[in-house]
């Protein structure tokens, strides 16, 4: 509940002016009814005491979308991602993590700080080149994922428990070998055949579809002809920035933040040091006498018996060791200290490495003073901006009137389509966060204005003007398209005539490359070997995709040796007489049995990690945000 407080009032510039008002409320009336956590527009899911919020939502569906983004081609949109379930998806996977986590807590299921460091440091992903943990590596992707340190930690806490509790399930499963054998003869049987491709193109059409015709194609695929729904919207966009201009802040306020923040902009000197420890001074005393030009601490160690130095590491002043380390500052090179008396005995230190302490100049951090004296008084600034935004808004002034208002900035546009695109096609510069404003302007009523939405870096609210429906393109606008539909079912329909005719025209002795030969429109090839769903498995043969459609692999795979089939294929269609059966012998495959084992065990696997999870999850009471979700979610 905290935590979810305290994140609040970070995004809420609003909350954060109210939060004094809030607490002198808590001490009036108590806790209980001030804050209800079940309509916090900030929380999509909450399961009990377990909370997901709705930025980690969102942030997990923007990098599946993206994923699937780069797989798919750049066409692929977010409406297509959550027609395809990834919102449910995520919904779904969430609550799961979150009833568990809810499981956990009541089981006193805790990992240990020590255990999650030691996870993170084991992972690839954060090491460099030299096979160590980086702690630039870790920064750099948690910021590529929008993602904070503690809320890394939160993920990596909760995935850890997950695994603790459900791992012990998963491994005691185990894949049945009669069905691993019937799974593996269905995946890897395969057929070879030979093959006549008949292409589209090498259709000739006579002549051209009449107007009749392509407006019975026009009204038969009229959904293909439709043009999509867009939006006229204007929006007020308030920033920090915008609200104190550079020129407010004076040169003795920069200063004087300056020196009363001194420390901020001080670098401490570092000393790198091996040290060797002695019971007495004689003895470290007679250990130096022994030092030659040259000499490591090791070298001085070996040579007197002391054994090898210990690394203390790089080290500054304020560093704690358990004993005083102000000497070895006072040495400005690369040296071994003569005898320092410590409370653990006597030392000599070897200093390895070196750097001096400096103080970054003012005209250096300026602009870093700057910036925070400018958000720092935007704070007050935003909580005045918002209500005096909210407050005109009420009061019937126009968005326009309101984006006058010095630090105020007015924003329209014409068309928008649920892609953030114009009527041409060309992706619209938003002034916030794309895809949530997208996600609000189509969920909301035309003529009224979305919620506020408050992060650290603006305000907003939004108003959608006008509605232009889906709607038919008129038939002469696309006349082009239709006739190049019309003339593909044409050259479709014939290819499937002429493969009709070739089917009744070949007999049990008759040679398919013959056939070939005697017409330019067919093309002969072998087929296979190629399993049912298309693919080779051998390494060195790739299935041409032209000649293979699951219609072909049906029919051909439902054939006898020396049968002849026909199907449809992406640009054309084929003729095929099966010529082999191959069964799945070869030694080779058994890499592949092995994978059929092993997805069959991981089914089995996922089965009873489910079956659990429903059970122990069960008690607990689950509240989907649905309204939150639904801004969040590209209509």
């Amino acid at each position: 509940m905290i935590q979810g407080l305290t994140e609040a009032v970070k995004e809420s510039w609003i909350l954060k002016g109210f939060l004094g008002l809030v607490m002198i409320s808590f001490a009036v009336w108590g806790v209980g009814d001030a804050i209800n956590p079940a309509v916090d527009p900030n929380v999509a899911i909450k399961v009990e005491q377990v909370e997901v919020r709705a930025d980690e939502l969102q942030r997990r569906f923007t990098q599946q979308y993206e994923s699937l983004r780069d797989a798919l081609g750049p066409d692929f949109t977010t409406k297509d991602a959550v027609d395809l379930g990834v919102m449910e998806s995520l919904i779904q996977e969430l609550t799961r993590t979150a009833a568990l986590q809810m499981a956990a807590q009541d089981m006193d299921l805790t990992v240990a700080d020590e255990t999650l460091r030691r996870v993170a440091m084991d992972q690839d992903a954060f090491k460099d080149q030299t096979g160590n943990f980086s702690r630039m590596q870790l920064n750099a992707i948690l910021a590529a994922n929008n993602i904070t340190e503690q809320g890394f930690i939160d993920l990596l806490r909760a995935d850890v428990t997950e695994q603790t509790m459900l791992q012990p399930i998963a491994t005691s499963a185990a894949a049945p070998e009669a069905m691993v054998t019937a799974l593996f003869m269905y995946r890897a049987e395969q057929r070879v055949a030979e093959v006549l491709y008949i292409d589209d193109s090498s259709v000739t059409l006579d002549s051209e579809p009449g107007e009749t015709d392509l407006r019975a194609i026009y009204d038969e695929n009229i959904d293909a002809f439709t043009a999509e729904e867009f939006r006229a919207v204007e929006m007020i966009v308030i920033r920090p920035r915008d609200l104190v201009p550079e020129s407010s802040i004076s040169e003795e306020e920069i200063q004087t933040f300056y020196d009363e923040k001194l420390d901020r902009y001080r670098t401490l000197p570092t000393r790198t040091v091996n040290q060797l420890v002695f019971q007495s001074e004689a003895e470290a005393a007679a250990a130096y006498e022994q030092l030659e030009d040259g000499d490591t601490l090791a070298d001085l160690g070996a040579r007197v018996g002391a054994g090898e130095p210990i690394d203390l590491g790089t080290l500054d002043p304020n560093d704690t060791t358990g004993f005083d380390i102000g000497p070895i500052f006072d040495v400005a090179e690369q040296t071994i200290m003569p005898p320092v008396e410590t409370v653990f005995g006597w030392h000599l230190f070897e200093i390895t490495g070196l750097t001096a302490g400096s103080i970054s100049a003012l005209p250096v951090v300026r602009d870093e003073i700057l910036d925070f004296i400018i958000q720092d008084r935007a704070f007050d600034e935003m909580y005045e901006a918002t209500i005096y935004l909210e407050d005109q808004l009420a009061g019937g002034m126009s968005m326009a009137e309101i984006g006058e208002t010095p630090g105020y900035t007015y924003v329209s546009f014409d068309a928008i389509n649920r892609d953030g695109r114009d009527r041409n096609g060309s992706r619209l510069t938003f002034p916030v966060e794309e895809q949530r404003l997208l996600n609000q302007i189509f969920s909301a009523q035309e003529g009224l204005e979305t919620p506020l939405v408050e992060t650290e870096e603006y305000a907003y609210v939004a108003r959608v003007t006008e509605i232009v429906p889906p709607a038919p393109k008129p038939f002469d606008t696309v006349r082009d398209e239709v006739l190049a539909l019309a003339e593909q079912q044409a050259r479709a329909a014939q290819t499937e005539t002429k493969a009709a005719a070739l089917l009744d025209k070949i007999g049990p002795s008759t040679k398919l490359l013959d056939v070939a030969n005697e017409d330019d429109g067919v093309q002969f090839a072998n087929l296979g070997p190629v399993t049912r769903f298309g693919d080779s498995l051998r390494l060195d043969y790739i299935i041409p995709a032209r000649l293979v459609s699951p219609a072909l692999m049906d029919e051909l795979f439902s054939a006898m040796v020396g049968g002849v089939v026909s199907a449809r294929v992406a640009n054309g269609h084929v003729v095929a007489r099966l010529t082999e059966v191959v069964e799945p012998t070869d030694p080779e495959l058994e890499d592949l049995r092995a994978q059929i084992k092993q997805s069959v065990g991981n089914s089995l696997a996922n089965d009873l990690v489910a079956s659990f999870t429903q059970e122990v999850t069960a008690p607990y009471t689950v509240i989907v945000n649905r309204e939150t979700i639904d801004q969040l979610t590209p209509q």
